[in-house]
């Protein structure tokens, strides 16, 4: 057969393939365009079906772009500071310097101080600031100094109730802590001398007593104790010494912090916790499975969280607030620290932040663009505190 007739034989086949394959595609879109517009025609009829179904399957993600404001505020000299929520914005504390701000970081009031190791401890609308080893602290507002004074012995630490009751722990000559208790006002009404050291303070919810923890040895082992006041009703013994409405008796862990927890409170210890019941029942022992390495609680329940290093990963904990009871969640990251908003629990670890409910459902999350040392959720912002400079992203 002559050349050009096998090229016109090959001309007639590739024209009979190229017909085929747009038939082919062509059939697809037409299949496709029906299918939709069947499924939009009778979309009242199966729509209802996946009603709740849909909205399981995603966990929200945020960005980490900033959200707006005066944002990043600078923290001169990489100095060490404290940042807490304060009165519909937020306070913060460095080496020289106290600052209130409003949401969008705007300064609402700032003051110097001269305190050598600054502290600060807050409540919804108070800060107390106050020299750590010194003797000075200061009651602020958003807007003004309340008040300052100062203690006639070096400040261990200090706590700031909901109605502004302050309570400073100071070491004195004659006690292992002497325990001053200040109104709103700064008026003293309370003290107290104890011949144990006190280790934390946590006020009652009705704001009318206060438990105290305090440390000391019995047999060459380390033992804690928590003892209830009511400030109404004060009774002393014949030495002159107040006596608690109850105390717990030795509690055989190292007592890191008291707190409430829905009606009853919570004992964080470095190696269980314990919950109470507001008259000293002891309702639930949590013994801890690996090293506990943050904490946090408020009224609806509580969060601890755990680092198993061999495995590089974590176990978070959370305690609901009205049983006590605990809930484990396995972590395959590496966490370093835990806050607790509302009903919601944040866990941090390198680049991460990750918020969840209280049965352990992962409820949202955000992957920051940089490392951040903590963060504060307020109001519908996460602040993120860097080495020298602080920031706010949106968080839903």
């Amino acid at each position: 057969m002559p050349v050009t007739d096998i090229s016109a034989e090959l001309k007639k086949r590739r024209k009979k393939k190229k017909n085929k394959r747009f038939i082919k595609k062509l059939s697809i879109l037409t299949f496709t365009v029906c299918a939709v517009l069947t499924a939009f025609l009778t979309r009242s009829l199966w729509y209802p079906m996946l009603d709740g179904v849909l909205t399981k399957i995603p966990t929200p993600a945020n960005t980490a772009e900033l959200a707006g404001g005066h944002f990043p505020i600078s923290i001169e000299g990489g100095a060490s500071y404290s940042l807490s929520a304060l009165d519909n914005g937020f306070c913060v504390l460095d080496d020289s310097r106290f600052f209130s701000y409003n949401l969008d970081g705007k300064i609402n009031f700032t003051a110097q101080h001269n305190f050598a190791n600054p502290a600060l401890t807050v409540s919804d609308k108070k800060a107390l600031i106050y020299d750590l080893g010194g003797r000075g602290f200061s009651l602020m507002s958003r807007s003004r100094e309340v008040y300052s004074l100062r203690a006639d012995a070096p400040i261990m630490f200090a706590r700031l109730s909901s109605n502004d009751t302050a309570v400073v722990v100071a070491k004195s000559d004659k006690h292992l802590a002497y325990i001053m208790v200040y109104d709103s006002n700064g008026i003293n009404v309370f003290n107290y001398g104890s011949v144990r050291r006190v280790i934390d303070v946590c006020f009652s919810a009705e704001n009318d007593g206060f438990y105290i923890t305090t440390v000391g040895s019995k047999g060459g082992r380390i033992v804690c104790e928590v003892l209830y006041y009511r400030l109404s009703q004060v009774e002393y013994d014949a030495w002159g010494t107040p006596l608690p409405i109850w105390q717990s008796g030795d509690i055989d862990t190292l007592v890191l912090s008291v707190r409430l927890l829905g009606d009853n409170i919570i004992v964080f210890g470095d190696t269980r916790y314990l919950y109470y019941s507001k008259n000293g029942l002891l309702l639930k022992n949590y013994e801890y499975p690996l090293p506990i390495t943050g904490y946090d609680s408020n009224e609806y329940i509580a969060a601890l969280i755990f680092e198993d290093e061999e495995r590089r990963s974590s176990m978070l904990v959370i305690v609901d607030g009205e049983t006590g009871d605990a809930k484990e969640v396995s972590l395959d990251y590496l966490a370093f620290n835990v806050s607790v908003k509302d009903k919601l629990v944040y866990v941090q670890s390198p680049g991460n932040i990750s918020a969840y409910d209280k049965t352990g459902r992962l409820a949202s999350f955000v992957d920051l663009s940089s490392d951040y040392e903590s963060f504060s959720r307020i109001s519908g912002y996460i602040y993120l505190l860097g080495y020298d400079e602080i920031n706010r992203i949106n968080f839903n």
